[in-house]
């Protein structure tokens, strides 16, 4: 099956018109189902309970799951409690009917409760198991009502809507509905909810004064500030008036997104149109949703002269919003984005008779749009158009719902200037939002309101200077803002897999034999903004594997090298040069996965294009022997050189992988371990999902040796929490924000407490570069919204990364039935990263003299006061023993 298109609407549309919807599922979870047990002793697994007609639970085929569906009943709502006591994760379906109409639209609605996490998929029922959407609510522990709108077209096999418990503990379920809409049905919706189709330019920031505004994305590919440039060209105004937003990319060229747009009438036809001059070759295109196309246009442009280009498109439908794409290379001014309803541009007019721009002064981390606490609180602000007795209003907002109405600013005067803030008190640290717009004397709005998201970040411990010892790692590709991002938000380590794989990778290096082709542009600039790399040496050319060609699909630079002899030759090269930029190499990526580590493609093999990969029949002694060869190899250009081997999983194939590469002698052909996990469960509490991680990653090495005598890297991993798309955004979006990042941020916090109580050395966090813009929900991705921003989750890295970097974990207390203090001990100082279980107690954070006790973002929280379900920081100049009194209150 082909998926059309998946969108998250976080609305419910009323009005329908017509006949009712069909209903393919309408369960009311307060009625109590029937009964129904699971019970295999020799595998630990005990589910018990009720569900309704036509649900069934499907986790019997794992083992350790202790599970209960129990009927409750709570402030007069009845609802369906699934608790889960062990097997970290369980899930319960209902069929689907067949998937017969072509493009049919669906809703799936669910009221719900969890602190746990859930998510909900509709999947083949039998092998090849593929998902054919998905959607992860943002549950917490106050009932929610969830909406999605989907689309999807003919699938011939039996499929279900299963519900998945990220981990161990609770979800709470009252309703559930899936319906099946008409095209028909859709458009009455949008007429009820919006009966005109909307006149004038739907388009809220359509001139450049300050260059691109809130919600506009240079792409991940194109590094700021040497390979781009994208700035207002003060020396040249548009036909609008105000400077053109000027791009130089005559060297590799580049792709711009706009912000993202409302289209109220997607049913039919609208127009984008801008002004344009330079001399250019490219595209312009209009996306919607998750970057459907809908219309492009090739662009050859030349001269001085300015031209307004247009482009018709048809929008697509239900989809929360569009973006204007532009593509090419060469130098190119723009001015006067317009988006109107209709086949044919009118003349430009901006939405409103006045537009305010913002964006941050230069300052040491602007290009990331953070400013350090040790940097003043300042956002430059530039006005188009005028009118007698224009005001500029402004209001500061923070995610603790502080907010503040600052000075008006008289615009008879002054079309730019610096808008002066103060943080609040005590929430000074964490993301902000400016928000601003143009008001005549009576009040009237005079423009859209713009905004700003910046974050106050403590200046990191090792800003400016390499870390080679730091535990903080992520994945970023080489572009100055995402290099800063990093560093501000206090990582210093890049791990090279996707997010650089083209830079170091052997099959990118030596495309045709013998001819090398280096990337060191690229790994300088990682350096240059001091950020240690962890290179992989990892993929083949199809010249030295089965594949016989060059590559074309993503796995297919992942077969086995035919020849040890191409193998040594490709790491001695790459290890030798670039041994002043990189002195760490790990050894492949995920071979325990046969797409990662096959040894040809059978085309004609399997109903998932995956399963053309075939695996040798040794897969892990092949691996071995890949890994010994590395190693010699790559230490005898570079004695000084870390290997990472084994590259396993934290979960029961990873077990059986570490076992096997063990038995091969893996472990004497490496200088330190690696594993990835992925976890949607809660983590930071005795024996969480990230213990249990790492013992099945290294579980094999401590049963052998009764230790693990090498560091253990996590290489890859991430907490998945939530949709981190839209972040802190609020009028930069034309839909409504319902992203929790209060909890995206905490999940955040927690996964890495607990990764560095494992006696873990380094952590890598992916990904920062799967980043494009907004529409939907953005899969594999943390510490960025959409768009490529900084996300909350963030700050909070940022805040645990200044406590806890250059300490030691020094142990695990209980402070309260459920409530835990991960203990680490550094120079002069002692930290606590107190966590709660998603059931606690009450427990208040000590008052004793000499500790600080802070919350996620870092911000001093009174003393004695009770803890809430979030990560809170109990910091102590006297070191561990002051730290553990204050905390027991001894």
């Amino acid at each position: 099956m082909k998926i059309i298109a998946c969108f998250a609407l976080w609305l419910i549309l009323t009005g329908v018109a017509g006949a009712e919807p069909q209903a393919i599922i309408d369960t009311d979870f307060g009625v109590p189902g029937k009964p129904f047990e699971t019970i295999t002793a020799a595998r630990g697994v005990r589910i018990t309970g009720r569900l309704p007609d036509g649900w069934s639970d499907n986790s019997e085929w794992k083992g350790n799951v202790v599970a209960e569906y129990k009927p409750m009943s709570e402030g007069g709502r009845d609802f369906l409690r699934v608790e889960q006591a062990s097997g970290d994760g369980l899930q319960f379906m209902h069929r689907l009917p067949p998937l017969d109409d072509a493009g049919a639209y669906y809703r799936l609605t669910l009221t719900a409760r969890s602190l746990t996490g859930v998510s909900l998929g509709i999947r083949d029922v039998g092998p090849p198991y593929s998902t054919l959407s998905s959607f992860t609510p943002a549950t917490d522990g106050q009932w929610r009502d969830f909406s999605y709108d989907f689309r999807l077209s003919p699938h011939r096999s039996q499929t279900g809507l299963l519900v998945y418990l990220a981990g161990n503990g609770r979800l709470d379920l009252a309703k559930l509905k899936v319906v099946k809409l008409s095209e028909q049905d859709l458009i009455a919706e949008i007429k009820a909810k919006h009966p005109a189709a909307g006149s004038g330019n739907l388009v809220s920031a359509s001139v450049f004064p300050l260059g691109l505004q809130s919600g506009w994305s240079i792409d991940r590919d194109y590094s700021d500030g040497d390979e781009v440039k994208v700035e207002s060209d003060r020396a040249l105004s548009g036909p609008s008036g105000s400077p053109a937003l000027r791009i130089d990319a005559t060297v590799k060229g580049i792709r711009v997104y706009s912000a993202p747009f409302a289209v109220p009438w997607s049913f039919e036809t609208h127009v984008l149109s801008i002004a344009l001059r330079g001399d250019w070759e490219g595209s312009l295109a209009v996306t919607g949703g998750r970057g459907q196309q809908c219309a492009r246009l090739p662009l050859k442009l030349s001269g001085e002269r300015w031209q307004r280009v247009e482009l018709p498109f048809k929008p697509v439908l239900l989809a929360p919003s569009h973006v204007m794409r532009l593509e090419g290379k060469g130098t190119l001014w723009l001015d006067g984005l317009q988006v109107e309803h209709g086949a044919k541009a009118g003349a430009y007019a901006p939405q409103k008779p006045m537009e305010v721009s913002l964006a941050l002064p230069p300052s040491d981390a602007a290009s990331a749009r953070v400013q350090f606490t040790d940097e003043p609180m300042r956002v430059q602000f530039a006005v188009a158009g005028q009118a007698l007795g224009a005001v500029l209003k402004t209001r500061l907002v923070t995610m603790y719902g502080d907010e503040k109405l600052l000075p008006a600013i008289p615009l008879d005067s002054a079309k730019s200037g610096v808008i002066a803030c103060e943080p609040f008190a005590p929430h000074g640290l964490g993301p902000y939002r400016l928000e601003a717009c143009i008001v005549d004397a009576s009040g009237q709005r005079l423009s859209p309101v713009q905004e700003i998201v910046f974050y106050r970040l403590r200046r990191p411990r090792y800003w400016g200077k390499d870390a080679p010892d730091s535990f903080f790692g992520t994945h970023t590709l080489s572009t100055n803002r995402h290099l800063a991002m990093t560093k501000a938000i206090g990582a210093n380590w890049v791990r090279l897999h996707d997010a650089g794989t083209e830079y170091i990778g052997w099959s990118f290096l030596e495309p045709e034999k013998g001819k090398w082709q280096f990337r060191d542009s690229d790994l300088r600039r990682y350096r240059d903004h001091h950020l240690k790399i962890l290179g992989l040496l990892s993929t083949t050319p199809g010249w030295a594997s089965n594949l016989g060609r060059p590559a074309a699909g993503y796995f297919d630079r992942y077969l086995e090298p035919l020849s040890m002899d191409d193998w040594v030759h490709a790491v001695r090269t790459i290890v030798g040069h670039h041994r002043w930029m990189i002195d760490t190499y790990e050894i492949w990526n995920e071979p325990w996965g046969s797409t990662f580590w096959s040894l040809k493609v059978d085309p004609a093999r399997g109903r998932n294009s995956n399963d053309r990969y075939v695996a040798s029949d040794t897969p892990s002694k092949d691996y071995a022997g890949l890994q010994k060869t590395a190693y010699e190899a790559a230490h005898g250009v570079f004695p000084q050189v870390t290997i990472i081997g084994f590259n396993t999983y934290g979960a029961g194939n990873g077990t059986k992988w570490t076992k096997e590469v063990l038995d091969f002698g893996g472990l004497d052909t490496c200088d330190a371990i690696s594993y990835h996990h992925y976890e949607n469960g809660l983590t930071g509490f005795p024996d969480d999902p990230a213990a249990k991680a790492f013992q099945a990653a290294v579980g094999p090495i401590l049963q052998k040796l009764g230790r693990v005598p090498k560091p253990v890297w996590m290489s890859e991993g991430a907490p998945l929490s939530g949709d981190v798309s839209n972040g802190f955004y609020r009028y930069t979006l034309p839909f409504e924000n319902r992203n929790d990042n209060w909890r995206i941020a905490d999940r955040l916090a927690r996964y890495t407490i607990a990764r560095k109580a494992n006696g873990e050395v380094r952590q890598f966090l992916y990904t920062m570069h799967g980043h494009s813009t907004f529409g939907g929900p953005v899969g594999w991705t943390t510490l960025v919204t959409a768009e490529g921003f900084l996300h909350p989750s963030a700050a909070a890295h940022s805040a645990l990364a200044c406590l806890l970097e250059d300490t030691q974990f020094a142990g695990r207390v209980t402070l309260a039935d459920g409530v835990h203090a991960y203990l680490y001990s550094g120079a002069n100082r002692a930290v606590a990263a107190i966590t709660s279980s998603p059931v606690h107690a009450a427990f208040q954070l000590p008052a004793a003299a000499g500790v600080r006790s802070l919350d996620l973002f870092g911000n001093p929280v009174a003393a004695g006061a009770a803890i809430d379900d979030r990560v809170h920081y109990v910091e102590c100049d006297a070191g561990l023993p002051g730290l553990k009194s204050a905390l027991l209150k001894e």
